[in-house]
């Protein structure tokens, strides 16, 4: 009898053990991503890896986010000084619609676009300082030009969450906090006052950055883009190297 309940005990204590080292295991392997749900757009990737987000998220908590003020919190979240990640924008005209990717690489003093045509192939390529972009496509030679406002957009091919900020108060319609698939959001409507374009914005508090914007015009889309992938991991230095491996200045 005391040898049965010798072995029972010694039954149980491994059933404990085990459960404590699959715990273990799969805790220290649990990944530093998640998947979001884009509304009518699939899902996106998105790397939560960064420390900033915990801050970001517990500054949106204690706050209302009203029409009022979303602008201005969203220009206070902190975000990652390195990235990479993939866009895609999808444009309608009547019965028609096209879909435009994008993969850009940030660094504390570049940033760098590359543009993909309808077809999957690489097309123009950009690299942003403050004060110059430099454009090339599949050769070596390449133009450099003095910024211009909203340039990143152009090269980029999407919006951003600094057009948001930038954008005059008397266009926000809507702000209010959103949580899709566990991610929380800043979501704004606003309207253009000289087309009425419509557009709907999430803003990730996690890190800051562009999940998804949208338009539509009399109740038609104009456009969606879209993140489906973001990874936070440190940049390649020889990402911001020009077609002939200098520098930009």
């Amino acid at each position: 009898m005391k040898k049965r309940s010798t072995m029972a005990l010694i039954a149980a204590m491994f059933v404990v053990a085990v459960g404590i080292f699959i715990s273990f295991f799969l805790s220290s392997n649990q990944s530093d991503s998640y998947m979001i749900s884009l509304p009518g757009q699939g899902s996106a990737e998105i790397d939560t890896s960064h420390e900033i987000g915990d801050n970001n998220r517990d500054q949106v908590k204690t706050i209302t986010i009203t029409a009022e003020n979303i602008q201005s919190v969203v220009a206070s979240l902190q975000r990652p000084e390195s990235y990479h990640c993939q866009m895609a924008t999808v444009y309608y005209y009547r019965d028609t619609q096209t879909t435009m990717k994008s993969e850009l690489w940030k660094s504390a003093d570049y940033l760098r676009i590359s543009q993909f045509t309808a077809d999957g192939q690489i097309g123009q390529q950009a690299l942003l300082t403050d004060h110059w972009v430099y454009l090339w496509g599949t050769d070596t030679a390449y133009n450099r030009y003095a910024r211009q406002d909203h340039d990143a957009d152009l090269y980029s091919r999407t919006p951003s969450y600094e057009d948001l900020v930038k954008m005059d108060a008397s266009q926000i319609l809507v702000g209010e906090l959103r949580e899709q698939d566990g991610a929380l959001c800043l979501y704004a409507e606003t309207q253009d006052l000289i087309t009425n374009e419509m557009e709907q914005w999430y803003i990730l508090v996690e890190n800051g950055l562009l999940l998804q914007a949208s338009g539509t015009l009399d109740d038609i889309n104009t456009y969606t883009c879209y993140m489906t992938s973001l990874s936070l991991e440190e940049t390649d230095d020889a990402l911001f190297q020009l077609p002939d491996g200098t520098l930009p200045e």
